[in-house]
């Protein structure tokens, strides 16, 4: 199970293994999420409250998606979404005024974790095990206009973005789950968050004869790549990583992702970059459902950086 260009950011945030060198398979778990009880409207009223004080929480209801949405009169910029059977809670508020040629005194990175790390610690936000979180990413956005003269205007930065992301005994989990995402924008305010975060059960270890070994992993990755690029391209691997993923399912499970450069049977045509994940369990016990991800999530964890809606912008490295 393959996607195209999935999520780059998993490598930025790994500890690079060279194609030659053999990635480490030993100690390799499969977690379970706890099981909680589905929330009710009650707490997405909480929430909002909490998050979104001058907002009407009276609006809210809960669909048949389970995810509760909030969309302010005011400012359609100004949103809220809880998801009552996951947990999962994101908000962004006070975006009105970082439209247009608003330039905000944005802190530096340091100062901008010690924001967003209070923030999370104050409101309740953070893991019941912080060792599990790590930043992945400071990134931000960046917004531009057009010129009565019909040129660019100049590049404004709007808002820095932190990425969190979990990690496991040393082992990287990668996804659209296991996230936090927070938004700083002027002198510190945060401006908006997103939690994609469940709490593990112990995990039940895998024996060395449950796992694939690198080759046949390579050689399932290699198998799958030319049946979508045809069977005359040529794959170059440039990174192996181990990882556990989370797709918002049931468990987190081991993958192999090969970060790898595809040249076509047209030589004119340029390379493809294309990240391969492969199950590492040979029976794995979950499918991935590597497209059937939340496609604003994928563009979030992505880019590391949120965008304003309406405005013309582009995110920062």
């Amino acid at each position: 199970m393959n996607i195209q260009k999935l999520l780059p950011l998993f490598f930025a945030a790994l500890v690079v293994s060279s194609a030659e060198a053999a990635v480490n398979t030993d100690n390799l778990s499969v977690y379970s999420f706890q099981r909680t009880e589905a929330a009710t409207l009650d707490a997405s009223k909480s929430y909002m409250k909490q998050f979104l004080p001058y907002e009407y929480s009276d609006r809210l209801a809960i669909p048949e998606t389970n995810i509760v949405r909030y969309v302010s009169a005011r400012d359609p910029n100004t949103t809220f979404e809880h998801n009552v059977a996951t947990g999962d809670l994101s908000f962004n508020r006070n975006f009105s005024r970082y439209l247009g040629s608003f330039v905000p005194k944005l802190p530096t990175t340091d100062s901008a974790l010690k924001y967003a790390n209070l923030f999370l610690e104050q409101n309740k936000l953070l893991p019941a095990n912080p060792e599990e979180l790590k930043v992945a990413h400071v990134g931000g956005l960046r917004s531009t206009s057009i010129l009565s003269t019909g040129r660019a205007g100049p590049v404004v930065d709007k808002l820095v973005t932190i990425t969190y992301s979990r990690e496991l005994n040393g082992v990287p989990v990668i996804g659209t789950g296991s996230k936090l995402v927070v938004n700083i924008g002027d002198s510190g305010e945060v401006i908006g968050v997103t939690r994609r975060w469940r709490e593990l059960d112990k995990p039940v270890r895998l024996s060395s004869s449950e796992i694939l070994s690198e080759k046949e992993a390579l050689e399932l990755s290699n198998r799958q790549i030319l049946s979508e690029f045809g069977e005359k391209s040529r794959v170059e691997v440039l990174q192996t990583q181990i990882a556990y993923f989370d797709n918002n399912g049931e468990t987190l499970q081991p993958v192999f992702a090969f970060q790898t450069k595809i040249q076509l049977a047209d030589q004119k045509l340029p390379t493809v970059e294309y990240i391969s994940v492969i199950p590492a369990m040979r029976k794995p016990i979950e499918n991935l459902n590597l497209t059937q991800a939340d496609p604003t999530a994928f563009k979030l964890i992505q880019s590391g950086s949120s965008t304003i809606p309406g405005e013309s912008d582009r995110t920062s490295d």
